[in-house]
């Protein structure tokens, strides 16, 4: 079974979307650790939720957790981060910047005896980045990492809805925009059009070699 924990419902409803597409399982099994319920968690929250017993209950039941967090408050967060804006030639020295903060509140001890089991998500700046492969129809989006959240809704707007209505608490709106994420094929087409996707499909394929696609391993 996989857990997880995030910032939100929305966050939750694009990753098992992404899973089932990885996995080609359209009944893959996913717990949900944080968010409890509907409401949105925030960075803060998630940063807490991460020290606590229920956490290190929930991970110890599970066989793999994935914790998912957004990048574009990380001056906030205290670690002494920075925002890289759009150079994608930090994304990877910068995600691995991100899991050191993220282990120093799963707390280090606990975290190196359970390392295989932890899965890390970093959406760089916003989750909405992830969705842009698999919705604009400008290739230059396809890569986007600032701004996302605009872009998805002026894409939303045309396919009639907004992500900012009140379905956005039940998670509709992100159900339809990550829809073509839980096929596989195109799921694994076009992942690696946006830098910080390609490296958490890269964690997957590192973690289950089994699920690599065909068409990689020919």
């Amino acid at each position: 079974m996989i857990a997880f924990a995030g910032e939100g419902l929305t966050d939750f409803i694009v990753i098992k979307n992404l899973l089932i597409g990885f996995f080609n399982d359209k009944n893959l099994p996913v717990t949900r650790l944080l968010p409890k319920q509907t409401e949105p968690v925030g960075w803060g929250n998630l940063f807490n939720y991460l020290s606590t017993l229920e956490f290190r209950e929930g991970v110890d039941y599970s066989d793999y957790t994935i914790i998912q967090v957004d990048t574009d408050k990380c001056e906030e967060w205290k670690d002494d981060l920075k925002h890289i804006g759009d150079d994608d030639s930090q994304v990877s020295t910068f995600i691995d910047k991100v899991i050191t903060s993220l282990i120093k509140r799963i707390g280090s001890d606990y975290y190196y005896e359970n390392e295989d089991k932890f899965l890390f998500a970093i959406c760089i700046h916003d989750m909405e980045c992830w969705l842009m492969p698999f919705n604009s129809n400008q290739p230059a989006h396809y890569s986007k990492m600032v701004g996302c959240q605009k872009a998805i809704e002026n894409i939303a707007i045309k396919k009639g809805f907004s992500i900012h209505q009140k379905n956005y608490e039940e998670g509709k709106s992100y159900q339809t925009l990550s829809e073509d994420m839980k096929k596989n094929k195109i799921l694994m087409q076009k992942h690696a059009l946006n830098p910080s996707l390609k490296i958490f499909i890269e964690t997957l394929q590192k973690a289950f070699p089994e699920k690599r696609s065909q068409k990689e391993i020919i």
